[in-house]
């Protein structure tokens, strides 16, 4: 498992463009790879770091490692709404919603 590591710690530091094959991309910029390990860099991999680039895993981290700004951008957007509902309901007449 130590190999793994090893191995995930050189691709973390890999700087790739982000377009289409990018798991591809990233199994050919990790270097000193022998070649009885690179039967450890197969499909598993590869969905590995499908799942650790799309966007519900990266925003679910997000909020995990930032759990007070998360918040805080709620309780924001509830103010902004609330703000805007009173607004609102300024504007219309009392006549008007009665019917």
């Amino acid at each position: 498992m130590s190999e793994v590591n090893k191995y995930l710690k050189i691709a973390k530091d890999a700087v790739i463009e982000p377009e289409g094959g990018i798991e591809d991309k990233i199994i050919d910029r990790i270097s000193h790879i022998e070649e009885k390990d690179k039967g450890l860099l197969d499909e598993n991999f590869k969905v590995f770091f499908e799942k650790n680039n799309s966007r519900p895993y990266l925003v679910g981290e997000k909020i995990k490692d930032h759990p007070g700004t998360f918040s805080f951008m709620i309780i924001v957007l509830i103010g902004i709404f609330a703000v805007f509902a009173y607004f609102l309901n300024m504007l219309i007449p009392d006549n008007k919603r009665s019917g």
